[in-house]
């Protein structure tokens, strides 16, 4: 029996052809793994989940009235941004923890897990931008949501307060940069804190870039979402719901006269 691996909305008439995501959504592990061996401090730590990232996701999916996607489970569990090759999708270390849960795991099990909730996400992806590429006779743009730490364990500092992660094709990176550039509290990485063309981008590159359709990630720094931040978030938020607007605008037909629902003022207002 395929195990659900993700939560959706089920918005029948989306307004846009424009779809987030979100694979590193959850720190939870199913139940019948007893946490893959570790302990809750551990599974609240960013080497589980993206802090944040998933209140992101149904923020801005919530601001377009379109549809998100998020996954179900910890990224320790499988890695839904890896491809079914990867080295790391079931990770045994990350962050020199060791997974207990992961190590010497059989190749039965790795098939199990990549059957049962790695494919069954992505298909969903799929299935979903499928028929809203169908009724709105265009690609739909995807928008994948992740965050990252202000560190790294060598305590490396990350300065960006966003990262915009592209490959080749850049049509919304170009839109939304020029956007978020301009706003002088803001500091922007392209393609940091890390590359698009790294392989640790499987969504965007399988659903977006393979698909020919418009894409990017957006990281957003996690010490974003702390409770002290909360006014200096919301004006973040609203500058990235500006510039996914604009980036849609620039993108031409249909997706201007789609977007035409959505008003300057209110994406402005304060």
């Amino acid at each position: 029996m395929n195990e659900k691996n993700f939560e959706t909305t089920t918005i029948k008439n989306p307004k846009m052809p424009l779809l987030f995501c979100c694979d590193h959504a959850s720190n939870e592990i199913p139940k019948f793994y007893n946490n893959l061996g570790l302990n809750k401090s551990t599974l609240q730590k960013h080497i589980s989940y993206d802090l944040g990232a998933k209140f992101l996701t149904k923020t801005l999916a919530k601001k377009f009235q379109t549809n998100y996607i998020l996954a179900r489970y910890s990224r320790l569990f499988i890695d839904l941004n890896r491809d079914p090759s990867h080295k790391n999708l079931i990770p045994q270390y990350s962050d020199e923890i060791e997974i207990i849960g992961n190590k010497n795991i059989s190749l039965e099990e790795k098939k199990y897990r990549i059957k049962h909730f790695h494919r069954s996400y992505h298909e969903k992806i799929s299935n979903v931008l499928s028929d809203m590429d169908k009724k709105f006779n265009c690609k739909t743009t995807l928008i994948c949501v992740h965050s990252f730490t202000p560190s790294l364990k060598n305590k490396e500092n990350r300065p960006w307060h966003i990262g915009l992660l592209y490959r080749k094709d850049k049509r919304i990176f170009h839109e939304m940069y020029k956007h978020l550039k301009n706003i002088k509290t803001l500091n922007i990485g392209k393609n940091l804190p890390y590359s698009g063309y790294e392989d640790v981008n499987y969504t965007m590159t399988y659903h977006g870039e393979n698909k020919h359709r418009p894409f990017i990630s957006i990281e957003l720094r996690n010490d974003s979402f702390k409770k002290y931040n909360k006014k200096r978030l919301n004006n973040i938020i609203k500058s990235i719901t500006v510039a996914i607007y604009k980036s849609q605008v620039a993108l031409g037909e249909p997706y201007k006269k789609k977007i035409s629902f959505l008003n300057k003022n209110i994406l402005m207002e304060k």
